[in-house]
């Protein structure tokens, strides 16, 4: 059976070739929705992330993958909003070089997802950040831990809010962390889509940190211009 649902899908994929989701090109064997060259012209985010961010007291260092332009933005949507899955290898493609050629990122002990609330988890039937997390894990040879954080309250979406200060007050006590154990002592990545003012990243960092988390990073696909 596994090997008939194989070859059909080679025959399909053979008489009808799958494109890229950007350019409209043919992709290449081992390419997963968006091909290698559209990828690469990402615009790429080079050093630390600071601009914009206003709240990141608890966070060590942020780096982002690439600027939020429409094509990321594309791909981003579609990756969240209509379940374009195998995106999460294309990006996980784009972080994994911040993290082995960075030190101590390289080094760290754990990448973490920042959690949706089980309101928003049902209603996607996943969470963007942890498909990013595992499929980077794989890259990088850091464990992913799905189980650390917790979000408790489903509160207003961050995009819908034009002032910072109402972002940051919007994420106020909203992260928990289920075992301090798994964090004490240690070195945390912790994974999203995106960063703008850092109030979401910085609220899961405060958390982690209170339960002996020794460093936090973050770590997101995009990040806007500032």
């Amino acid at each position: 059976m596994t090997f008939l649902s194989g070859f059909f899908t080679a025959v399909v994929e053979f008489i009808f070739p799958p494109f890229c989701m950007l350019c409209g090109g043919q992709l290449n064997l081992n390419d997963k929705l968006v091909c290698r060259s559209c990828l690469s012209d990402l615009k790429k985010v080079e050093g630390i992330v600071q601009d914009g961010v206003i709240d990141f007291d608890c966070i060590d260092e942020i780096r982002a993958g690439a600027y939020y332009d429409q094509k990321l933005q594309t791909l981003i949507h579609h990756f969240k909003y209509q379940r374009a899955l195998a995106l999460a290898d294309a990006f996980a493609d784009i972080l994994s070089p911040i993290i082995r050629e960075n030190a101590p990122w390289c080094t760290s002990d754990l990448l973490i997802p920042v959690p949706l609330h089980k309101v928003k988890f049902r209603e996607r039937s996943f969470n963007q950040s942890e498909e990013i997390a595992k499929a980077l894990s794989c890259k990088v040879d850091i464990p992913c831990s799905t189980d650390v954080l917790l979000r408790r309250a489903n509160t207003e979406s961050q995009t819908q809010m034009a002032d910072a200060q109402e972002r940051v007050k919007n994420m106020a006590n909203v992260f928990v962390v289920k075992n301090s154990n798994t964090v004490k002592g240690k070195t945390v990545i912790l994974i999203d889509d995106l960063i703008t003012t850092g109030s979401t990243a910085n609220a899961c960092a405060r958390v982690l940190k209170q339960h002996g988390a020794q460093r936090v990073y973050v770590l997101t696909v995009g990040r806007p211009y500032f």
